[in-house]
């Protein structure tokens, strides 16, 4: 397997010597396939595909992209023509990919068996699938476990022993309200076999949420920096903070000449308990594979994609370098005694995948601010603020 930076130069004597293989490589050479990543995965590529490549007769090219950049640049590639035959990439890419015609379906067939459900869904839309799921990340309840011993069964348990969410005052943050807002019933858009343009959160329900969101306004506190969050919770002022694995490192140390840390026993993973009454469902991020619509090598890309990056021993080495919830089962299994992974992995059980339709561009924003204004105590009447905010978006996705 050869892995390499992109770079102009490298492109161009790619071409050439592409050339030059045309007219001397004999017909039964090694089909190259070509696959576009971020270091994390390129990284974890370079360890496990050079038995597969002498197995099958194949050679892996893995261009390393910069992750930010790597959406735009697989679609401009693909409309030139000359896009890799697989991509690396986040599974709320798929309504752009797909309307941009960049990618194309893919039957997982048996593989399907052996990844998690929830991130499977993540990459469904309108009913097809666009994607090999590689590895998931959510949020969850972190909980001092000096100063609550056991996990909250309820949200009113949560608020007498302390929770924070770190929100911002104007623009509030969707993202970790939302398995709260879900627990009314309330989800962001309906759901039919995938994600649908049809907003879910207003009506009864979304009311419901509005009027308990403007009665936390003296539980919850905006604008909490990042160390006073980790202090917060490292010294049990709060006994819980809603957040994701990116903390747990900060939470185990603690911040140098502020607090001390919990260390790796003082803290627990603990799943959300729901306010509303319906079950909480957080949003579930994944990551996986797409294969091009352009591909020149789609049985040899399909079969990468179906039967070996899926496969265990490649979704724990993705696991190891990079941190991240494996969509294997078994990988899961595997990784069980990695602490943050197992809490991380059983408080996710429930997650639903972040819409992954164009739409959702036209979401964020405009819910951030009603949820902020509700929170703060600045809107003085919230079932209403909150439909027009509903009413507000569902126009702009209706409009497209």
């Amino acid at each position: 397997m050869k892995i390499r930076k992109s770079s102009v130069a490298a492109a161009v004597a790619t071409v050439a010597a592409g050339a030059m293989l045309a007219m001397s490589t004999p017909a039964y050479a090694a089909t190259t396939i070509t696959v576009w990543a971020d270091d994390m995965v390129a990284k974890s590529l370079t360890t496990v595909l050079k038995s597969y490549e002498k197995a099958n007769n194949v050679k892996v090219n893995v261009v390393v992209k910069d992750f930010g950049k790597l959406r735009d640049l697989f679609i401009t590639a693909s409309g030139a023509g000359n896009a890799p035959d697989i991509m690396a990439g986040a599974h709320d890419w798929t309504g752009k990919l797909v309307a941009s015609g960049a990618v194309a379906p893919i039957n997982l067939g048996a593989a399907k068996a052996q990844l998690t459900a929830p991130a499977v869904a993540a990459f469904l839309f309108q009913g097809k699938n666009y994607g090999v799921p590689m590895a998931t990340e959510n949020i969850a309840v972190l909980r001092n476990v000096k100063a609550a011993p056991t996990a909250p069964k309820t949200w009113a348990e949560m608020v007498k022993n302390g929770v924070e969410i770190g929100f911002d005052a104007t623009g509030g943050d969707p993202y970790h309200f939302y398995p709260l807002q879900s627990s009314f019933g309330a989800p962001v858009f309906t759901w039919n076999n995938g994600w649908t343009t049809t907003l879910g959160m207003g009506g009864a329900n979304g009311a419901n949420y509005a009027n308990w969101l403007a009665d936390q306004k003296n539980n919850l506190k905006a604008g909490i920096g990042w160390d006073d969050l980790i202090c917060n919770l490292a010294t049990g002022k709060k006994a819980y903070w809603i957040t994701g694995p990116w903390a747990t490192n900060s939470i185990r140390d603690g911040v140098k000449g502020k607090c001390d840390g919990l260390g790796t026993t003082g803290y627990s993973i603990d799943p959300f308990p729901s306010a509303g009454g319906y079950q909480a469902k957080q949003f579930l991020g994944a990551r996986g594979f797409y294969l091009s619509a352009k591909s020149k090598n789609k049985v040899a890309a399909t079969k990468l994609l179906t039967t070996f990056l899926t496969s265990q021993a490649v979704q724990t080495q993705i696991y190891k370098d990079g941190g991240r919830i494996p969509a294997n089962k078994l990988s899961i299994k595997a990784a069980g005694s990695d602490k943050n992974i197992a809490g991380f992995a059983a408080a996710g059980a429930t997650a639903v995948p972040m819409p992954n339709i164009v739409a959702m561009d036209s979401v964020w924003d405009k819910w951030g601010k009603a949820e902020a204004a509700i929170v703060t105590g600045k809107s003085k009447d919230p079932e209403a603020d909150w439909a027009s905010m509903v009413a507000a978006i569902q126009k702009i996705v209706d409009a497209g």
